[in-house]
């Protein structure tokens, strides 16, 4: 199966929808869940075969990995990408040129960069 997009995530799926909700690296927020509705549907029955019972989970389980490969694509456009370290994270946790150059990084990044800067600041004015 593909790795999820974002280091912490949930299948909430069941057997009439797939639902999968995927958090943001930097502050863990929860984005809102993609929900796709499955390709086929089953009809209910009351007595299934085993070849009936395996034909269903097989089908069940490649519906469920396209989906979950279509939801980890979809979710790639609500995250930005550190520069710095890789996470996927949010746009509250994103920050706009704070690389040389104007690149983008995480709050927990550019509070490292401002850290390392001020630091080499003081020790410069000493």
């Amino acid at each position: 199966m593909l790795k999820a997009v974002t280091k912490r995530f949930a299948d909430n799926s069941t057997l009439t929808r797939f639902e999968f909700e995927f958090c943001c690296d930097c502050c863990e927020k929860p984005l809102p869940p993609v929900v796709i509705e499955p390709q086929f549907r089953f009809k209910k029955k009351l007595w299934l075969t085993r070849d009936e019972r395996e034909a269903r989970a097989i089908i069940y389980a490649n519906d469920h990995s396209r989906a979950y490969e279509r939801a980890n694509n979809e979710i790639r456009h609500e995250l930005n990408r550190c520069e710095t370290c890789g996470e996927m994270v949010c746009e509250d946790c994103t920050v706009y040129g704070s690389l040389e150059g104007g690149g983008i990084c995480c709050k927990r990044c550019a509070e490292k960069r401002k850290i390392k800067r001020e630091k080499e600041n003081h020790n410069g004015s000493v």
